[in-house]
């Protein structure tokens, strides 16, 4: 229009055809520049690589989780079976340590029993001679009783069992 109004001399086409001209120039512009600011092919693409890592790892993650929970699952039951192990050796070494304990008991009932009866034979150990007697209590200077606090059968009684005394 612009070129129609100057070649036929009617400025009013010609300023009709800038006014449209102009307008559709800015749009085209303004098109332009978003385009070229607006472009995000690039970042599209690194979001698409970063999100493939992500994936990547996230696989990775859940991969070594599995395997941790396998890890701590064959830990526990090697654990159970060692404690069972443990429990079933402990169990033998009481039992044989027991017998080795009974065994030891007996040889040593046998050797007293063996002793008591030479000793019998040999007359140092006579069944008729038990201390039915009483015996002789030896009073200290330093610890004879006051007079007057306690009853010379209670002073006896206690005295009879002190250390030493062969009677009751």
């Amino acid at each position: 229009m612009i070129v129609y109004g100057i070649y036929r001399g009617d400025l009013a086409r010609s300023l009709g055809g800038t006014c449209l001209m102009m307008p559709a120039l800015t749009y085209i512009a303004l098109a332009l520049l978003r385009r070229w600011i607006a472009d995000t092919r690039d970042e599209r693409q690194r979001l698409a690589v970063a999100q493939r890592h992500a994936e990547g790892e996230r696989t990775r993650f859940i991969a070594l989780e599995a395997a941790l929970e396998n890890e701590h699952g064959r830990l526990i039951r090697d654990m159970t079976a060692e404690r069972a192990q443990v429990r079933a050796q402990l169990v033998a070494e009481r039992e044989a340590m027991r017998v080795e304990f009974d065994d030891h008991r007996a040889e040593l009932v046998c050797e007293t029993m063996e002793a008591t009866v030479l000793m019998m034979r040999n007359g140092k150990f006579a069944p008729t001679a038990t201390a039915t007697g009483r015996g002789k209590l030896i009073r200290l200077k330093d610890r004879l009783p006051a007079q007057g606090h306690a009853p010379v059968e209670a002073q006896e009684r206690s005295q009879q069992r002190e250390h030493g005394h062969a009677g009751s």
